[in-house]
């Protein structure tokens, strides 16, 4: 049995400019954390059954993978000649659908243990890209590639894509001691609502609109979101990304909720929350919330109004191995 451990994401600057139309024209530029909730997966062959056994949110008992509904793990198995005679199973530390980038780091960690299994080469950047491959390229899903490179690399990264969609991978320049007070400045609340995001990215994939305009807005900030990391002024970054949330609504009417919107304005008015932005691309899942004071009656008031805080740290690993037995 293969047992690989990959982490789920945050990002902090550039959301949506990771998409293949907005980048193939304009370049991408994105910064993002890898969290320590991990999705889990479990390969095991099994040399005596002859179906597929495949376990998520629902159990799948097939005689071939091409007969899967699962199409991300289908398309993976069938791109590494895997038919059946083996048991996949997979567990999450947190919900699907909820904006952290599960598809992503579901993709990476099956590719892991794939390629562990078929003893062909894992290093983050080759599962990354078949990742990628599958999803963007074979599937067609209105996804970028900012999930499955996070996934893969873990840390705190900055993935800057050129025109031909080739990532270059950097570490953001920051201390431990200035990332731990930069974590400590943020609080993620779960909403409640879990949404599929395909409807948001779809018209951002299509560039409906002035979706163009505005994106090149987002990467603008991410830009400035990186410089304001690195210099350690992470107040003016609180503050940026109260603009950043703005101009991101811009792009669908579907990016954030009435509810979302009037809890937003009263924890900046009472609580001095500097910023926030619901992650990922909208609709639901979790909300951030940028603050440098007032934590704990923050926190107490968004318990009393149902909204549950998940602590967190960084994973610094990424998509591992945790055992072949």
């Amino acid at each position: 049995m293969i047992i690989s451990r990959t982490p789920l994401r945050i990002t902090i600057g550039g959301g949506g400019t990771d998409l293949p139309s907005f980048y193939s024209k304009n370049g991408g530029f994105v910064i993002s954390l890898a969290i320590d909730k991990y999705i889990y997966i479990t390969y095991k062959p099994d040399f005596f059954e002859k179906n597929l056994k495949l376990r998520y949110s629902q159990i799948e008992i097939v005689n071939d993978s091409s007969e899967l509904k699962n199409h991300r793990a289908k398309d993976l198995l069938q791109l590494h000649n895997i038919r059946n005679s083996c048991e996949i199973n997979t567990c999450a530390d947190l919900p699907s659908n909820t904006g952290l980038g599960s598809s992503g780091s579901f993709l990476v960690g099956l590719s892991n243990v794939v390629r562990e299994y078929k003893r062909l080469n894992k290093e983050p950047k080759i599962i990354a890209e078949e990742a990628c491959h599958v999803e963007i390229d074979r599937l067609g899903e209105p996804v970028g590639k900012q999930d499955q490179y996070i996934a893969a690399f873990g840390g705190l990264k900055i993935f800057d894509i050129d025109r031909n969609g080739d990532v270059s991978v950097k570490e953001v320049k920051i201390s431990q001691s200035s990332l731990k007070l930069f974590l400590s400045h943020i609080h993620l609340y779960y909403t409640n609502v879990k949404r599929d995001a395909s409807d948001i990215l779809k018209d951002q994939k299509e560039l409906k609109g002035n979706s163009e305009e505005i994106l090149k807005k987002v990467k603008e900030t991410a830009y400035k979101t990186l410089e304001l990391i690195e210099s350690g002024n992470f107040k003016d970054y609180g503050k940026l990304l109260d603009e950043y949330w703005q101009i991101k609504k811009e792009l669908s009417n579907k990016i954030s909720i009435t509810e979302v919107d009037e809890i937003y304005e009263s924890v900046k008015s009472n609580f001095g929350v500097l910023g926030g932005k619901i992650v990922g691309a909208g609709g639901g899942g979790f909300l951030l919330l940028f603050t440098d004071k007032n934590h704990f009656e923050l926190e107490n008031f968004m318990s009393s109004r149902g909204y549950q805080r998940l602590h967190f740290d960084v994973d610094h690993s990424g998509s591992k191995i945790l055992g072949n037995f």
